[in-house]
């Protein structure tokens, strides 16, 4: 990071870096868990004869998503050091650079968390169509029939504001930690039945086999199934 000096307009990296305040938080507005940190940033950092300067914003804006990128890495190779862990990358939208997870978190648990996430992608998805579709007075198509990567981004912060929900009532950590618990249970359990009704489904009405015994589908009781069965 630079610091701009007036008027001469001379950069220099500040030899003491940045001063900042962190503020942890655990959850997502939605109440889902959300492990994330919000980081408030002087604009004053320290010049090299020990003075303190206004820094340069502009370039300080410009690298905000680079740095919380960044950011994010660090953690992430904290975490993974900390707690014995390894990441591995997921491609949440195709064509776009994957997003790095803790390795070995199962693909239905993810989507427990990312109801928010859901929320956004649906709003978004209309803002897309009435941005692709909407006219002028004469009847001409007021923008580019694709959506190009700046309206793209402003399009998702839109969906993002429009979707959002009020912030939770501050209470004791171990009372979401709890319902987060039970839910993610409950969610992977009903994640299963659907897929044993899938199975049952795309098999003819069949009960799927574990092991040699009928797997009891869900509402009824499992069905033995024999060498003859649909003979």
């Amino acid at each position: 990071m630079v610091w701009r000096v007036v008027p001469a307009g001379d950069q220099v990296r500040p030899p003491a870096g940045l001063v900042a305040a962190r503020f942890h938080h655990y959850e997502a507005r939605s109440g889902m868990p959300l492990l994330h940190d919000h980081l408030w940033l002087s604009v004053k950092g320290q010049r090299l004869d020990g003075k303190w300067g206004s820094v340069h914003s502009e370039v300080l804006f410009e690298n905000t998503v680079a740095a919380s990128a960044l950011y994010n890495e660090i953690v992430m190779a904290g975490v993974c050091k900390a707690l014995g862990l390894a990441s591995e990358p997921r491609t949440v939208t195709a064509g776009r650079r994957p997003v790095m997870e803790i390795a070995g978190v199962p693909h239905e648990l993810i989507r427990w968390t990312s109801r928010r996430s859901d929320q956004i992608a649906a709003c978004w998805a209309e803002l897309e169509h009435e941005y692709v579709t909407a006219v002028d007075d004469d009847g001409n198509l007021k923008f580019a029939p694709e959506v190009s990567e700046k309206a793209r981004a402003k399009l998702n912060g839109i969906a993002a504001k429009m979707t959002r929900p009020p912030k939770q009532q501050t209470r004791p950590l171990a009372q979401p930690r709890a319902w987060w618990k039970t839910s993610a249970i409950t969610w992977e359990a009903t994640v299963e039945v659907m897929s044993v009704e899938e199975e049952i489904i795309g098999s003819g009405g069949r009960v799927p086999t574990v092991g040699g015994r009928g797997r009891r589908p869900a509402g009824g009781r499992a069905r033995q199934t024999t060498g003859r069965e649909g003979s």
